[in-house]
Order: structure tokens, then C-alpha cells, then sequence
């Protein structure tokens, strides 16, 4: 860690000797596993160790940035150099500046980013993970076919350094493990001899965050053979329950659309929105950095900005968008500490569970999966194609495929009804399950 800092400096004092007025650089070092395991035969197996470091530089309102993968003290001199002679050619930006030096810091508290467990696991204990979850696949279901069953795992050294005097950096460990399986249709009807897929998988900063393989495996299993069968449902306009999957790829929209990148842009349905109710009081979104053990914690930004908390929608009302310093000084705001993109955003879990959700719904649809395209948070349009499973009486009742689901965004977040208590905490962005009061369902 200490090496990557004076190389993270020395950049900055290169950068800065070659007549650059400020210089930025991040340093990254990784290290690399992955093993993909079917038939109990191990079809790849990858270790890789990667390097880059990226330098931006600025003079007389003009900036310029330059990238490499070599380390090396004499790279790292002339990949200085580079970024200021392209500098000088540059158009002015009146907007670009370093952050304030009251912005810059780490945060104090033991974020627990770094497990040392996930380098020191040997070779074949990992593929013996990826053997033994496919495994427990086979042997929960004669139907399974397993597309992959694998294991992954990173360890990221990151260095932030600047000419406005902050230089730090922090270590970060991954790992994570990921089943597919198939499933051929059998079942009389327009999917016969279709094989159904689905996944399900677990990640974490350490191996001890992992779900235990035989829930993975399980829930794999399920999430398959509940597709045989399905059928085309009719056109209608119903309650939709989002599970914690397509929650999780609504609330990725949301994300790029509070983006400050895209606020200043005009290319989000929520610019010019902040202040202004667009939800409901129940549906409160926050940008967490700080979570101890989480993947998307980090103890500063990419410009050395200290971490915080942003409430980005607060009781259904738009608070803030997710800014860093360039994009904050185009809309005359202050950074949230977000370069880089979102930590842990998530919707804050309610109080029922995805079981009192579905039973409240008499007619209505479990979405499961989405797809396409259509999710359009620049226009605010929403339309995917989508699967999932039909709600009766408030009970799961029949697979459905084949449709598509529409609807704006501003209309699914000010219909959000009900919110479940649950978060899977295995990405970045993640929403425990919701209902949205009716959407168009375009089926038969």
C-alpha cells in the first residue's frame, strides 16, 4: 500500500514539474481469480494481476488526462508529460477545478473492505466451491442442466493523490458465487422443448458474506423450474410486485438519472426536479458509502472527496443529485463525494414482507425478469420485455413469458404502494421487493 502512494505522488509531482497547474491521479492495482466449472470439468480457470493508472492534468483552464497500464518510475515520468503537452492544445474549461481542500479526507471509521481470507484460499478449494454447487444442483432435480457454476474473487489496491495535498488509498477484497441452470419444457403448449433458464448467485467482501451453497444451488433450481409452463398473459392493466431483482434494475435507472453527469446534460426526466415531490412519503432512496463490509463502501471518492451519506430522495421528495466536483460547478452545487458513480444505493426497506406484498393483490403480476432496451431514464419512458409469474387471490399461481411491460418512470415512483423489509446486499444498487398500483401488461 505504501508503494502505490509514492507512485500515486510521484505522478502528481511529475504532473506538476512538466507545467501542469493541477494534477489528479488514481492508481489501481488488482489481482484477479475466476474458475467456470461444468460437468465437473473445469472449463476456465483465470489469475491475473492488472495495473492502471490514470493522470488529469490542468493549465490555464484547460485540461488533459492520460492512461497506462506500466508503473514503472520512467512511464510514469513521460505519462506525465504526455498529459501536459495535450493540455496545451485543449479548449478552455472555465468549470473544471480541483475540489476545495475542506472536501478532501478519508473517513475515520473501519469500513471493513479488505478480508485477506479470499487471497489465501487455495487453487482447489475454489474449484471444489464451483464442483460442489453444481453438485447440489443435479441432485435437487433430474430436469437441471447447468450452464455454469463458478467462483470469483478480486483484491483492489486503490491510491487517490492530488496537488491539493490529499494523498491516501484503501485495499478492497470481492468474491462472489454464481449457478445457471436450464430446464427443458416439457409441458404441452407454445414452450415445449424450450429450455428455461435462470441463475441465482451470492457476493461479499469476504468469503463468510456468501450465502451457503446449497441455498444458492436451491434457489437456482427454483427460479428454473418455476419458468416450465409459462404462457402469454392477456393485455390488461394490474398491480405489478417487483422482486428484488427487477427492484434492483428499476433502481439502477434511478441511479443514471440522479446522475449529475446526466442532470447537466439535460438527459435525465428528473432535471430540474430537485425539491419537487415524485414519490410517495414511504419511498426514501439513499447513496451510503459508509456501510461497513459492503461492496460499494470506500472511505473517500475518485477525487479524495470524504465520504457521506446523501439522501438522494427523502420521504417521496427529490433531495439531491449525485455530483462530482466538474458536475457540481456546472450546476453552480456542491460535490456529494460521489466521482466514481454511486456507492450503496438503495431503496430503504419498508416494513412487510415480499409475502404480504403478493398476498395483498388479487389479479396481478410477480415480475421476475426484464429485458430489452426501453428502460429510457433520459426520456422518463419505461418498456421491457419481461417474465414472471401471475398473482391470484393473492397467490402465486402460473409461470407467464412473452410480454412486455410499460409504464414512465415518474408513474411507476409515485405508484410505489407497498415496500418489502428484505435487501439482498450483493451489488451496488439493490431494493428490497415493491408494488407498484397498476402498469399496462401487453400480452395476448
Amino acid at each position: 500500500m505504501e508503494n502505490i502512494r509514492k507512485l500515486a505522488e510521484m505522478a502528481v509531482e511529475e504532473a506538476l514539474s512538466c507545467g501542469a497547474e493541477t494534477a489528479e491521479v488514481k492508481l489501481e492495482e488488482d489481482l484477479n481469480f475466476s474458475v467456470n466449472v461444468r460437468n465437473r470439468k473445469v472449463e476456465t480457470l483465470t489469475e491475473s494481476v492488472s495495473n492502471r493508472i490514470h493522470i488529469l492534468v490542468s493549465s490555464d483552464q484547460r485540461r488533459a488526462s492520460s492512461s497506462s497500464s506500466d508503473l514503472s518510475p520512467e512511464s510514469i515520468k513521460a505519462l506525465a508529460g504526455d498529459a501536459v503537452n495535450l493540455c496545451r492544445i485543449m479548449e478552455q474549461d472555465e468549470y473544471y477545478r480541483l475540489p476545495d481542500p475542506d472536501q478532501l479526507g478519508t473517513a475515520e471509521r473501519d469500513l471493513k473492505l479488505y478480508h485477506p481470507g479470499i487471497t489465501e484460499m487455495p487453487t482447489d478449494r475454489k474449484i471444489r466451491i464451483a464442483r460442489d454447487l453444481e453438485d447440489m444442483a443435479l441432485n435437487m432435480d433430474k430436469r437441471i442442466l447447468i450452464d455454469q457454476s463458478s467462483y470469483s474473487s478480486s483484491v483492489s489496491k486503490i491510491s487517490i493523490a492530488n496537488s491539493a495535498g490529499f494523498c491516501d488509498s484503501y485495499r478492497q477484497s470481492y468474491n462472489s458465487v454464481l449457478l445457471s441452470c436450464a430446464a427443458e419444457d416439457e409441458t404441452d403448449g407454445k414452450n415445449r422443448g424450450k429450455k428455461q433458464s435462470a441463475y441465482w448467485y451470492s457476493a461479499g467482501t469476504s468469503f463468510e458474506d456468501l450465502k451457503p451453497l446449497e441455498e444458492i444451488a436451491s434457489e437456482a433450481v427454483r427460479r428454473t423450474v418455476r419458468k416450465i409452463g409459462s404462457i402469454k398473459p392477456k393485455t390488461c392493466r394490474v398491480p405489478v410486485v417487483f422482486d428484488s431483482i427487477t427492484a434492483r434494475g428499476f433502481l439502477n435507472s434511478i441511479s443514471n438519472a440522479v446522475s449529475g453527469k446526466n442532470i447537466y446534460r439535460r438527459s435525465s426526466f428528473l432535471a430540474g426536479m430537485l425539491d419537487r415531490k415524485i414519490a410517495p412519503p414511504t419511498l426514501t432512496v439513499i447513496d451510503d458509502p459508509l456501510m461497513p463490509g459492503r461492496i460499494g463502501s470506500r472511505p473517500f471518492d475518485s477525487e479524495g472527496v470524504i465520504s457521506r451519506q446523501n439522501t438522494v430522495i427523502g420521504e417521496g421528495v427529490l433531495k439531491t443529485y449525485l455530483m462530482n466536483t466538474y458536475q457540481a460547478n456546472k450546476l453552480g452545487m456542491k460535490t456529494t463525494g460521489s466521482d466514481g458513480g454511486v456507492s450503496n444505493f438503495f431503496i430503504r426497506p419498508g416494513t412487510m414482507s415480499e409475502e404480504d406484498i403478493i398476498s395483498s393483490v388479487d389479479d396481478g403480476l410477480y415480475l421476475t425478469s426484464t429485458s430489452g432496451q426501453g428502460a429510457n431514464w433520459s426520456t422518463g419512458d419505461f418498456s421491457q420485455g419481461a417474465e414472471g409469474i401471475w398473482i391470484e387471490n393473492g397467490t402465486l399461481s402460473y409461470p407467464v413469458s412473452g410480454f412486455t411491460i410499460a409504464g414512465t418512470f415518474s408513474e411507476m415512483m409515485e405508484d410505489i404502494e407497498m415496500i418489502g423489509k428484505d435487501i439482498e446486499w450483493d451489488t451496488s444498487v439493490v431494493s428490497p421487493p415493491f408494488k407498484i398500483r397498476k402498469m399496462v401488461i401487453s400480452g395476448s
